[in-house]
């Protein structure tokens, strides 16, 4: 596809109106091109009288689209389109697949991608979690994409980044537009060892209704989708549909009956969705634990002492009360705050709350 051709794609995509609307105008009009040379009382009558639509065709033929769109190659911003090579192939089943996505960095080739997804307000439990998942999948060599979001999104996410393996965040704003801004450390560690990816073009808003419609693409750049926590209603589940209706597998990670942040992970095991009960778990289930995670587990493997071992043992990813440690170890007081302060200053457990203590996931890096 030539420069004047993109051109007119930008200019296309910008039309402010949704995928069912796009389809439209190109199934009469052909292409881009055509749509941009229509008469507006004809393309209403295709789109219907959307005001916000038709404010943009009225005035966007006052814009220069050729300078519009230098302005993104100037920013780093790429746009690629269905049938163009690069487009990722995962995509093109879906019947709603975008006509283009706009990133900075390189879109997803034939790799294997897991989505790991959650709940914003996520409990540190869950964050763990999330965490632990997405440095496995990393040192597998799988990718991890993403909402980017606040709670499990992005703790899946800086995990991957963290061992230096590939991840993808899907926004539902534009590549330009960092959102939330409480993520601004992890949309600019995407930006240069990431991508960032939308069909919606740069400076768009974070509007609700986007991040519905983005997840479908979430969902579509993976094989596995994998839900930490969630609640009844959420957009995580929105996503587990989504990857249903594609066909993919999906994992959650159970919880108690009583956490709200589990119900909606127990509610999709309930109704066929895989238990996830470690990284290791979807490793294997995904068909590539071996070789290569065990030489980079000896690369990291962290040596516990006997009773570093003995306690750390004991701990769970759900906080426990420093007196119910040294019940269950035999242990005294002064010598498990010794051994707790060992386990923290290694990164293996971490003070919760005024004497409740817990892992932190790293457990896969242990030698014992």
């Amino acid at each position: 596809m030539d420069k004047e051709e993109k051109i007119d794609w930008h200019w296309f995509l910008n039309i402010p109106i949704s995928y069912i609307g796009q389809k439209k105008l190109l199934e009469y009009y052909g292409n881009p091109k055509k749509v941009k040379e229509a008469p507006l009382e004809e393309i209403m009558q295709i789109i219907g009288k959307i005001q916000v639509g038709i404010e943009y065709l009225k005035t966007s033929k006052n814009t220069d689209w050729k300078k519009a769109y230098q302005k993104l190659e100037e920013e780093g911003i790429q746009l690629t389109m269905k049938g163009e090579e690069r487009y990722p192939s995962q995509l093109l089943p879906l019947y709603d697949a975008p006509y283009g996505l706009y990133h900075i960095g390189e879109l997803p080739k034939k790799e294997i991608c897991v989505s790991v997804v959650g709940a914003r307000n996520c409990s540190r439990y869950g964050n763990e979690v999330a965490a632990a998942i997405g440095r496995a999948l990393a040192e597998a060599g799988v990718s991890v994409v993403s909402g980017m979001a606040r709670g499990i999104d992005s703790a899946g996410q800086w995990a991957a980044l963290e061992k230096g393996g590939k991840s993808y965040a899907v926004l539902g704003s534009g590549v330009d537009v960092c959102y939330p801004e409480e993520n601004r450390k992890l949309y600019q560690r995407l930006k240069k060892e990431g991508t960032l990816i939308s069909e919606f073009p740069p400076g768009s808003l974070p509007l609700a209704w986007h991040f519905p419609v983005r997840n479908r693409i979430i969902s579509g750049l993976s094989q596995v989708l994998v839900v930490v926590e969630a609640r009844e209603k959420s957009g995580s589940l929105i996503t587990a549909d989504l990857a249903l209706e594609q066909g993919k597998d999906i994992y959650a990670v159970p919880g108690r009956m009583t956490d709200s942040l589990s119900k909606g992970c127990n509610e999709l095991i309930k109704n066929g969705a895989g238990i996830l009960l470690s990284p290791r778990m979807l490793l294997e289930e995904l068909g590539i634990f071996g070789r290569k995670q065990e030489k980079n587990s000896k690369k990291s493997s962290i040596r516990l002492a006997e009773k570093e071992n003995l306690l750390y043992s004991g701990l769970d990813l759900t906080p426990k009360a420093t007196e119910a440690i040294c019940s269950e170890t035999g242990l005294a007081l002064a010598e498990i705050a010794e051994i707790l302060l060992s386990l923290q200053l290694k990164g293996l457990a971490v003070e919760v709350g005024t004497g409740y203590y817990a892992r932190t996931g790293k457990g896969e890096d242990c030698h014992r």
